[in-house]
């Protein structure tokens, strides 16, 4: 039994593919005539690998299918170029132009109804606004907003300590309440204005150092001193 296993080693060590063995190209060649590279005809006679895999080339070569497997190899060859039809088919319907699918109804009807909203929003804000900046000279009469309050100024970065608070008017108000807060959210400072203007008192001043973020807000109030509307947190810092 030990001599049987150590013949069957000695075997599979010497029909072991090697670094030497010859290239499927090189045996390519040799299948129809001998090499005439001697360094290649010398290596095959003394190689039992390469002479293995020459004759198994050549019956391959040389084999002629049945007609059984003639038959497989069509019906094969047939399924492949069906799925590739299939595929190209596929393809072309998929390649639409894109300036085609634009003018589809879904898309149409999606633009239509954006342009609609946008339209809208474009009257209502020139309808009800009075323009950025704008002071209303008494709350009893002009143009107001009703609403959340919007900030106009400070805001950002400023060169300089602001002189004064800005916001747009809200309709109903008496008067606004105005608070300068730290970004921890403590209340610095606060002060009243009957207009949508504040200027900046001395207790606030002292509180917009340099480099310091704050953040103010401004709460509407009725006649009854009754919060009517307000606005969010908007930052700012002295450069």
């Amino acid at each position: 039994m030990a001599d049987n296993t150590k013949t069957l080693k000695i075997w599979q060590e010497a029909a072991a593919e090697t670094k030497e063995c010859l290239p499927l190209e090189t045996l390519e060649r040799m299948v129809d005539s001998p090499s005439r590279d001697t360094k290649a005809a010398a290596h095959m006679a003394g190689c039992a690998h390469c002479q293995t895999e020459l004759a198994m080339l050549k019956n391959f070569e040389q084999s002629t299918p049945s007609a059984d497997e003639g038959a497989a190899v069509a019906w094969i060859a047939s399924q492949l170029a069906r799925q590739q039809n299939a595929t190209v088919a596929q393809q072309k319907v998929a390649r639409v132009p894109f300036w085609r699918t634009m003018f589809r109804v879904p898309y149409m009807a999606g633009a239509a109804a954006l342009a609609a909203v946008l339209i809208f929003g474009f009257s209502f804000y020139h309808g009800n606004s009075d323009g950025p900046g704008r002071i209303n000279p008494g709350l009893g009469n002009g143009n107001f907003r009703s609403g959340s309050i919007h900030l106009l100024s400070p805001i950002a970065e400023q060169n300089a300590a602001p002189a004064e608070f800005r916001w747009d008017a809200v309709q109903g108000a008496s008067s606004y309440q105005v608070e300068l807060k730290d970004v921890a959210g403590i209340t610095l400072a606060t002060a009243k204005s009957t207009q949508n203007v504040l200027p900046v008192t001395p207790e606030m001043k002292a509180n917009m150092v340099s480099g310091k973020p704050l953040k103010w807000k401004v709460t509407a109030l009725d006649a009854n001193g009754k919060e009517i509307a307000n606005s969010s947190l908007e930052q700012f810092k002295v450069k």
